[in-house]
């Protein structure tokens, strides 16, 4: 009997869905048909870059760098002689 009842809820469901849906596709191709083409197509390439520490693979290998400069002055101010006994 649940099963029999959530059934009928879902194609109830979708049967109150799709005509919203249907709503929005057709608003969609209306906004569409009423944009006219101008004929002309802008395309802008911005080949400069930027700056190359702005890159971020840059940044990424920097940091990088900066946690083995760290791991490297920590395992150096350690220091010391390991004493192992007989």
């Amino acid at each position: 009997m649940r099963f029999v009842i959530a059934v009928l809820l879902v194609f109830g469901l979708a049967a109150t869905i799709a005509p919203a849906t249907e709503l929005a596709f057709a608003a969609d191709a209306y906004v569409a048909a009423e944009q006219q083409p101008t004929g002309q197509l802008e395309v802008d390439i911005d080949t400069d870059g930027g700056a190359w520490w702005a890159n971020p693979l840059w940044i990424g290998i920097g940091v990088v760098a900066l946690i083995a400069l760290i791991a490297i002055i920590i395992a150096a101010s350690r220091g010391g002689t390991t004493i192992v006994k007989e």
